[in-house]
């Protein structure tokens, strides 16, 4: 005999929550059944205690780009063969792995048992799932089109992870030769430049003054070498940190679009990104001003944010869509205001979102190969001349020193 500890809902529709003595985890369920008890959670008691154990590890494990495309396009799979949702999310929670996963598909089959819908399970973990991802769902509900929303959501999905990890791809290189650069930089200052500087002091030529610039910022790096080495990593993390906040994402992007290879690419990003985002929308069955509000907030690109917000309000007034985008040619392309125009005339807007999606995802590509091209030979040249300035000012007060002796 175990005991397992549950919890369960009366007949009012109240929670409690005890232990029960069994056989088995059914048996358990049964006993629980037999007393008017609808069981929302059971668990042998020793395995409870083990699973409190690992709350930081559920609290912390986050959920990433993959785990939701997992479960957006396992389940229209699931749901597409005839089997039922309750069930659908049974089968997921016994397939995934991370806790917090099947902690949400959990709390998912206990609300849709209680009569609540989808949605609201995963707009209650608005930290992992955006407003778009409730909304695609949601529409998908009070349309009856709950497999084509996952489907589409998980496609959406899909794509944003293959562009971030393009983006992130080509933008290693660079980083990696930058951080090796700077460290060896700074090993050279901290270490070999004390040295140098003990040599030459004490001969009595005149340094030029790219030698007395590297000898004064060598002496503020050698006067504590370990903690010189500590700022640096210091100093790499916070920029990450910077990075990955809102604001040094917006700061970031502010500066990369003042270049023409990066501002295409950011602009091009953020059209994909709507245009995709806008489709899937309109696709579930949202109307369209509460779609484009959605898209507004989820596109990740402050400027087209700004515009987006600014579109709703005016098609609020009346204003026909295609005048709405074609006013804002800064942001919106021509092409994309002409393929915008031919779908509301014609009544295949989604359709004409979509062209415009994959279009700009070709675009991107592009757009990331030519940065790749053009940064590599950029950053080499400016590593060129840094190390070609550091040679220099090393060599010039050996080169007057020989020069001293002729």
């Amino acid at each position: 005999m175990s005991i397992f500890v549950y919890k369960a809902l009366n007949k009012e529709g109240g929670q409690q929550h005890g232990e029960v003595q069994a056989d088995s985890r059914q048996t358990a369920i049964d006993f629980l059944r037999r007393d008017n008890l609808t069981p929302i959670f059971i668990e042998e008691k020793g395995k409870f205690e083990k699973k409190q154990l690992s709350f930081l590890k559920i609290t912390f494990g986050g959920i990433s780009n993959v785990d939701k495309i997992f479960i957006t396009r396992h389940l229209a799979a699931i749901l597409k063969s005839g089997i039922n949702l309750i069930e659908a999310l049974q089968i997921l929670e016994e397939d995934v792995q991370k806790p917090l996963m099947k902690k949400i598909l959990r709390d998912a089959k206990v609300n849709l048992e209680k009569g609540q819908p989808l949605s609201t399970t995963f707009a209650s973990y608005e930290k992992y799932f955006s407003p778009v991802f409730v909304g695609l769902i949601k529409a998908g509900e009070a349309s009856g089109t709950l497999e084509d929303s996952l489907e589409g959501l998980g496609e959406q999905l899909q794509r944003d992870y293959d562009i971030k990890k393009k983006v992130q791809s080509a933008m290693i290189y660079p980083l990696i030769l930058l951080t090796a650069t700077s460290l060896i930089i700074i090993l050279l200052m901290t270490f070999v430049m004390p040295r140098l500087i003990k040599a030459l002091s004490q001969t009595k030529i005149t340094l030029p003054l790219i030698t007395r610039i590297l000898i004064n910022i060598s002496n503020v790096l050698s006067a504590n070498p370990l903690m010189t080495i500590l700022i640096f990593l210091t100093l790499i993390f916070l920029i990450f940190i910077f990075y990955r906040s809102k604001f040094g994402k917006q700061i970031i992007f502010s500066l990369f679009e003042k270049f023409p290879v990066s501002g295409e690419l950011i602009k091009k990003l953020a059209l994909a990104r709507f245009s995709i985002t806008l489709r899937n929308l309109l696709k579930s069955g949202m109307p369209a001003l509460q779609a484009i509000d959605l898209t507004a907030k989820t596109v990740g690109n402050i400027k087209y944010e700004n515009a987006l917000v600014a579109i709703g309000s005016e098609l609020r007034r009346g204003a026909p869509l295609h005048e709405t985008f074609r006013r804002r040619s800064e942001l919106f392309p021509q092409m994309v205001v002409s393929v915008l125009t031919v779908g509301e005339r014609t009544g295949t807007l989604e359709r004409s979102l979509l062209v415009i999606s994959n279009y700009y995802n070709e675009e991107v590509d592009r757009a990331l190969k030519n940065l790749i091209v053009l940064l590599e030979p950029l950053l080499l040249i400016i590593m060129g001349f840094v190390v070609a300035g550091i040679a220099l000012s090393i060599l010039l007060p050996i080169y007057q020193l020989v020069s001293s002796f002729r």
